[in-house]
């Protein structure tokens, strides 16, 4: 087969059927390992060039990393395309992932015009636009080839829509073909390169199935849109259509330019080029977290194929605690607090600049530090160039604002029109007839029912309701009527769970809104409540006393067998000085899984090998000097060795500490835990803590023994330590905060069956091992509510 354009067609034009494809991340590769990426690229090429001999095609140029070939057959060419990709993941299959590409193919028939050494015109222009969105291994097709095609080849094809192709002056309507196996796919058990470890393959799989099942199946995919489709029987009729919310373009030269009816955020997310940076603007309700939802969940299916693509992962920007905390230190929290992702590992994703962070609630920042966390978004910007981000917020909010952020684009989501209102409302029936009479009078109801979200929530409450039922005409309190309604209907649903009386159940519910709203929290783990939740300093100054009692109770019922008197005293008080120093009372934090790393072991053995023995002897000297001061007033032959002996005892006992403290850093190695249950850290923590009790007698034991010293004496310090290092403090707040918090009436004792049942009514979401209010408009309706006059 020769390469170029053949002799006959030079200088003429024709109908053709142009395939163009294009390696995925190349460049990407090429900066990694230049020599090794060239040396695949020309394999496949060659793979490639010689299918296109077979079925009559010719190839007409290589544009580096992909070819531009020639069909007089749309068949063939499609057909062809089918063989490339099927060969190039048979291929794969015996290869590592360091030795395989993936590739994108896009076919358009058109007329095109074939010059001495090129070809051109529209045909090859769709053609290289096409392959840009096909996911890596699969096929794009315009309508042209599928139609041609479709009854003469065997294939799944899934149909894309019309799609704004960028110097395409007319929409094109396009088809994807995705083979299964999903070619170039990469194999589980192998790792790409430039990646440190097998591990860090493993951990991006870990926190991309995290985003994937928190975000995209645990609230995109059940979100209130869903719900209200399913309440009232309308999910595949609102499924099948566009989001009831238009989009709009924001740029220098047009304010506001609406984008086609049916463009998605995806392909304009992915115009802007590399170091993308979008902001997401609407009114509450519009459809901004949703869109931002959506958005990842195409750069999840990208991310899941293409090792070299950036990792999305969502977060919110209410927990940004202001001052001077940087946005990179922020994150490494945010991963650690909410994805379970280690803090040395979070720092790697972020310095690296591995993640497309996917930001939502910029507008649920405290208003008093919405300014500085502009500005610290913009420094992280400026910082971290090659990091892309997308951001949402509340227009009104982000327009008070005195600085803008330096991104590329910005869009604005449009509110509903009367139109779409009533036309989405005359097609759920007549129970919501009195409703759609309603609107026509009532314009405080129509701008209300603007919004997607609230107009979802109208059809719920006022669902079969008379038209006396709603709020009167113009009302001033028509949100606030619609919320009780909404809450009043939800409370009626009959299900199978747990029952729950109203007063209870908004008292909670008032309680936890209020909670997470003063803390600028969205995601709620129980896990992760802390002593600040408590009502007042009084409870919080009880809290304390609490855990120093619990304390003295747990280490003194043990350590009575070995001492007594003024000398258990001292040891109590000198344990609590330490754990008061180690651990402190302010915060709750959970050991949540066991990992050894040789490199951490490698930094804390030989501290604990020099810190330990000087700490022991210090330790044991203010010990004795205090319980036994009369051995060190006289200077005797008797005195000296007695001080020999107490020196010895503290080394060893500091050493063996030290050793202890080094075992139990190492266990403690980075990585990326697969939480998914509802308060599994501190299940986690309990069990662990046990483990290192257990490690703590191990050690702590012979080396009294190998002394002459009492082994249960010195083992229950290593158990008590061990435990305590081990989660078990962690356990014990914890705990003690759950019962102050439920004997004052904020919480039921079984906390997680409680927000599974408020899930099931929909005030609500799971969010991996946490909750979330299906809407920060709901949540802040709970948080403006006063709790029942019934409250404990």
């Amino acid at each position: 087969m020769e390469n170029g354009v053949p002799p006959e067609l030079r200088g003429h034009r024709t109908l053709a059927a142009v395939v163009f494809t294009d390696g995925v991340s190349f460049s990407a590769r090429m900066s990694v390992a230049e020599e090794q990426t060239l040396e695949l690229i020309h394999r496949d090429l060659k793979l490639m060039s010689d299918l296109c001999g077979r079925f009559e095609g010719h190839v007409l140029k290589s544009t580096g990393d992909g070819l531009l070939m020639y069909f007089t057959s749309a068949l063939a060419a499609v057909t062809c395309a089918i063989a490339i990709q099927k060969a190039l993941a048979e291929a794969a299959e015996g290869l590592s992932p360091q030795d395989m590409l993936t590739h994108r193919i896009g076919i358009h028939l058109g007329d095109v015009f074939f010059s001495e050494d090129d070809v051109m015109g529209n045909g090859v222009n769709i053609a290289a636009r096409l392959q840009t969105l096909a996911v890596p291994g699969g096929i794009c097709l315009s309508q042209t080839v599928y139609d041609v095609v479709k009854t003469s080849i065997p294939l799944t094809a899934t149909y894309l829509g019309p799609r704004e192709l960028k110097n395409i002056t007319e929409a094109v309507p396009v088809y994807q073909i995705l083979l299964t196996p999903l070619a170039g796919s990469l194999p589980q058990n192998s790792l790409p390169t430039g990646a440190k470890s097998r591990q860090d393959y493993r951990d991006r799989q870990i926190l991309l199935n995290k985003v994937k099942n928190y975000w995209i199946k645990g609230v995109l995919e059940t979100s209130l849109h869903d719900k209200a489709l399913i309440e009232l029987g309308l999910e595949e009729r609102l499924n099948a259509v566009d989001r009831p919310w238009g989009l709009e373009w924001e740029s220098p030269e047009v304010d506001r330019q609406p984008l086609p009816l049916g463009t998605r955020i995806l392909d304009q997310f992915k115009s802007l080029g590399a170091g993308r940076t979008l902001l997401i603007l609407g009114d509450p309700g519009s459809g901004k977290t949703t869109t931002l939802l959506e958005l990842t969940r195409d750069l999840i299916a990208t991310a899941e194929q293409d090792f070299y693509h950036l990792i999305p992962v969502v977060f919110n920007l209410s927990s940004w605690a202001g001052g001077k905390q940087a946005i990179a230190d922020w994150l490494v929290q945010e991963l650690y607090t909410k994805y379970q992702v280690s803090k040395e590992i979070g720092r790697d994703l972020i310095t690296h600049q591995n993640l497309l962070l996917m930001l939502d609630g910029l507008d649920e920042v405290n208003s008093a530090n919405r300014e500085a966390c502009v500005n610290a978004l913009n420094q992280f910007h400026q910082d971290f160039g090659q990091t892309e981000i997308v951001i949402c917020c509340r227009i009104k909010d982000y327009e008070s604002l005195n600085t803008r952020l330096r991104f590329q684009g910005a869009i604005y989501l449009q509110p509903l029109n009367f139109q779409q209102i009533q036309t989405y409302l005359e097609g759920v029936g007549d129970s919501l007839a009195p409703l759609r009479h309603a609107l026509n009078q009532d314009t405080q109801l129509q701008q209300l029912a603007q919004s997607p979200l609230i107009l979802n929530i109208m059809a719920i409450a006022y669902r079969g309701m008379p038209l006396n039922a709603l709020p009167q005409p113009n009302s001033s309190d028509a949100h606030q009527h619609l919320f009780n309604t909404y809450i009043d209907r939800m409370f009626q649903r009959k299900l199978s769970s747990p029952s729950y009386s109203k007063s209870q159940a908004m008292t909670w519910l008032i309680w936890l809104a209020k909670r997470m709203s003063s803390e600028s929290q969205t995601v709620f783990l129980i896990e992760r409540m802390q002593p600040q939740w408590l009502p007042n300093r009084w409870t919080t100054l009880l809290y304390k006393i609490a855990i120093l009692g619990a304390y003295f109770i747990l280490c003194g019922s043990i350590l009575q067998y070995f001492l007594s008197g003024k000398k258990l005293l001292l040891c109590l008080l000198i344990g609590a000085g330490l754990y008061w120093s180690i651990f402190g009372l302010k915060s709750i934090q959970p050991l949540e899984s066991l990992k050894w790393s040789w490199k951490r072991a490698k930094i804390y053995l030989p501290a604990g090998l020099i810190g330990g023995p000087i700490f022991g002897i210090f330790i044991k000297l203010i010990y004795e000097l205090i319980a036994n001061p009369l051995h060190w007033q006289i200077f005797t032959a008797a005195s000296i060795d007695f001080s020999k002996d107490i020196i010895l005892r503290g080394l060893v006992f500091g050493l063996s500490l030290g050793v202890l403290l080094g075992l139990i850093r190492g266990w403690t190695g980075p990585g990326i835990d697969q939480i998914t249950i509802p308060n599994q850290s501190i299940r986690q923590s309990a069990k662990n803590s046990l483990i290192f009790g257990i490690m703590g007698i191990s050690v702590m034991s012979p080396a009294a023994m190998s002394i002459g010293w009492n082994p249960l004496f010195w083992g229950s310090f290593g158990l008590i330590f061990g435990m305590a290092a081990g989660g078990g403090e962690a356990c014990l707040k914890h705990l003690i905060l759950r019962i102050m918090l439920y004997t004052q009436g904020y919480i039921p004792w079984n906390y997680a069956r409680f927000l599974d049942w408020a899930t099931e009514r929909i005030f609500l979401q799971r969010v991996g091992g946490g909750y979330i209010f299906i809407h920060r408009l709901l949540l802040e309706h709970f948080a403006s509510l006063n709790f029942p006059s019934t409250k404990k």
